[in-house]
Order: structure tokens, then C-alpha cells, then sequence
């Protein structure tokens, strides 16, 4: 499956340090597909990303999919922050 512009995916922020904040799922949606992809699994997307506080806008973005063999209950746990995958289920 490939990203365009409008499709709905997955964000994982970053967390704090400290620990105050985990690494969350968010909402994002596709703004851009980046000429510099590379294919299946090395997509770069810009972002938009809806938060519970306000829109963050991200560019270079890369896909990341989690090995299935670390499924987690928390998919923010199976994935990096700062990288974008497709909801689980897709």
C-alpha cells in the first residue's frame, strides 16, 4: 500500500526524557509524498499531526513497520518516535 496525500496514518511522538510522557499514537494525515521515497517500507511523508493540544507539522517522515514477532497491546512500543505507519487492522 502506498501513502498519498489525504490518507490517514499512524504518528509516534516522541515521549519526554524524563518519562513524564510516553510514546503515543496519533492521527496524522498525509500532506505530502516526498519524491526521495524509495519504495515499499521506505516511504517519506509530510505530516499533519492532530494532538489532543493542537496540529504538529512534520516533513521526512519515514515508514516504519514493527517486526511481528515484538506485537505489543501498545503499538507505540512496536515503533520509533518520529516515524509513521499504517493503523493496525489496514
Amino acid at each position: 500500500m502506498q501513502p498519498t496525500v489525504g490518507a490517514t496514518v499512524h504518528y509516534v511522538s516522541y515521549g519526554t526524557p524524563g518519562g513524564e510522557y510516553s510514546k503515543e499514537c496519533r492521527a496524522a494525515i498525509v500532506t505530502e509524498v516526498s519524491p526521495e521515497s524509495k519504495g515499499e517500507g521506505q516511504e517519506i511523508v509530510g505530516l499533519a499531526v492532530l494532538n489532543p493540544t493542537g496540529f504538529f507539522f512534520n516533513r521526512g517522515c519515514v515508514r516504519h513497520e514493527a517486526d511481528p514477532h515484538l506485537a505489543n497491546s501498545n503499538p507505540a512500543v512496536n515503533h520509533p518516535g518520529g516515524t509513521w505507519h499504517w493503523p493496525e487492522g489496514v
